[in-house]
């Protein structure tokens, strides 16, 4: 995830802005195959199976947002490193 300044604020960059609205739209057609799924009264192993793909996907773009948000501080990069190591860690746990 990059950084770009604009008016004062740090925002994200096109490049990131792209790679999250397509984890978003993933995301968001996943949610409505569970959402049918249901509706329909589908096996429970296929819904709990995307089910947990989707909080992966959300898990994704939760951490993407996160690791954006650090670039943003403007910590030092051993600093920084340290806190992206924490986040594979907290991620890992699942």
């Amino acid at each position: 995830m990059g950084k770009m300044r604009n008016r004062g604020t740090v925002t994200i960059t096109t490049n990131d802005q792209t790679t999250l609205q397509v984890r978003l739209a993933r995301l968001n057609g996943q949610v409505q195959a569970l959402s049918r799924m249901v509706a329909k009264g589908d096996d429970w192993k296929k819904m709990l199976t995307l089910a947990a793909a989707i909080e992966g996907a959300a898990d994704q773009v939760s951490a993407d947002l996160f690791r954006g948000y650090l670039e943003s501080l403007m910590i030092d990069e051993a600093t920084s490193a340290k806190a992206r190591e924490g986040l594979e860690l907290v991620l890992k746990r699942r």
